[in-house]
Formats: C-alpha cells, sequence, structure tokens
C-alpha cells in the first residue's frame, strides 16, 4: 500500500512535468534505469532540415544546382510532407514550381528497404521521364553505374559532408520511352548530391548533462554515419 501511494505521489508529480504515466512499475524501473538509450532525429536534434545551396555537388553535365534542387523537388510529395521532402520543396522559390509544366503519372513513396522516393511524369512535350532522391547507395543501380573516378568523387563529398555533420542526398533521373508507370525505364543518370543539416535541439545539451548528473549514461541510436553521429555529439 505504501508503495502504491508513493508511486502514485511520484505520478502525480510527472503529471505535473507533461509526462503521462501508463503503467505504475515503469516509475519503479525508470529509477533503476542506468543507461538512455536515445534516438537523434527528431528526438536530440530538431528533424527541420535545412541545406546549404554552396555545397551542393554537381554530377550530370548541363545542369546547374538550380536544377539538382528542382529534380528533388519533383521526386518530394507536395502534401503530407516529411522533413526531407519539405526541406526539397521549400529550396524552390514558389512551391507550385515542383509539378510546374508537368503532369504527375505515379509518386513511389519513401520505404525503408529501397530507401528512395521517385516521381513518374510527362512533360510538356508528352515526353515520359523518372526523378529519384535517396541514399546514394540506394539509387538504382548503385551510383548509376557511374565511372570508378566519378564514385570516389562522391564517396569523398560524402564523407566531407558526414565530417560536417551533414547527411548526403542522391539525385538521380531516367527517361521512359516505353510511357508505362511499370516500365523500368532507361540507364539512370546521378545528377548531383544534396546536404542535409539537421540543428541539435536547444534543451539537448542541458538534458543530457542532466542525466548524467543522475547517474544515467545517454547513448545516441541513429542510422547516420559515425562522422554524423559524433559531430551531432560534438555540437
Amino acid at each position: 500500500t505504501v508503495l502504491s501511494v508513493t508511486m502514485a505521489i511520484g505520478s502525480h508529480k510527472l503529471s505535473q512535468q507533461s509526462a503521462i504515466t501508463k503503467r505504475m512499475t515503469a516509475i519503479e524501473e525508470m529509477a533503476g534505469m542506468d543507461v538512455l538509450c536515445s534516438d537523434k532525429t527528431g528526438t536530440l536534434t530538431l528533424n527541420k532540415l535545412s541545406i546549404d545551396k554552396n555545397l551542393i555537388e554537381v554530377f550530370a553535365k548541363g545542369v546547374d544546382k538550380d536544377y539538382v534542387i528542382l529534380l528533388a523537388a519533383r521526386a518530394s510529395r507536395v502534401e503530407n510532407q516529411d522533413a526531407i521532402d519539405a526541406a526539397m520543396v521549400g529550396m524552390l522559390a514558389d512551391p507550385k514550381e515542383a509539378r510546374a509544366g508537368i503532369r504527375e503519372v505515379h509518386f513511389l513513396p519513401f520505404n525503408p528497404v529501397d530507401k528512395r522516393t521517385a516521381l513518374t511524369y510527362i512533360d510538356a512535350a508528352g515526353n515520359w521521364h523518372r526523378a529519384s532522391k535517396g541514399a546514394p547507395e540506394q539509387i538504382p543501380p548503385p551510383l548509376c553505374n557511374c565511372r570508378e573516378d566519378v564514385k570516389k568523387k562522391v564517396h569523398s563529398c560524402i564523407d566531407k559532408f558526414a565530417e560536417r555533420g551533414l547527411r548526403s542526398l542522391a539525385v538521380a533521373r531516367q527517361q521512359v520511352p516505353e510511357k508505362s508507370k511499370e516500365s523500368p525505364g532507361g540507364p539512370w543518370e546521378f545528377v548531383g548530391l544534396l546536404n542535409l543539416f539537421d540543428p541539435p535541439r536547444h534543451d539537448s545539451a542541458e538534458t543530457i548533462r542532466r542525466a548524467l548528473n543522475l547517474g544515467v549514461n545517454v547513448k545516441m541510436i541513429t542510422g547516420d554515419q559515425l562522422a554524423i553521429a559524433k559531430e551531432t555529439g560534438r555540437r
């Protein structure tokens, strides 16, 4: 009975700090915690992505950084966006540019297996195209069968971004001469590499410091590169 009353008081105090207790025994379990594993994106960071246009790397001939951004925006949702889609479309002068002059045929949403999105669309001349953005190692086929020197440059750029705490996002394009959304399309062309910065939350450092003072070690859980995790921790 005494234990139940004590935990009830603890639950009430937690509710005053906007923490809801769904299971009373969780309070006792939390009191014995010595390691806290925290997700990085959206927990330690704001999950509000930004892009440094000056750092965008262009690999396709005859295109500029604005075109890389436009392709990435086309390969994004214009409604019900996630953080990456919002960042891509937000780089345009007008969000409507993402679908201007084209007719959307099919959108492939992000999934954990493919790790990319893609839009099949028809341009004003009636030609079919496909734009894709995603993890550099997942753009089909890997890095679009680039030459070895190009692959080395891409990996060098990715490592350079990671050391600065920036995630890499690859952008590719292809033509779809069969004019069918089910068609695999022609050869993919690797167009460019974007950088994504996700700033730490303003209170992350203080929260971690308080946890350490209470004897709780904090571990960061992330699918990003080790260099990105280290730079996030340093910030």
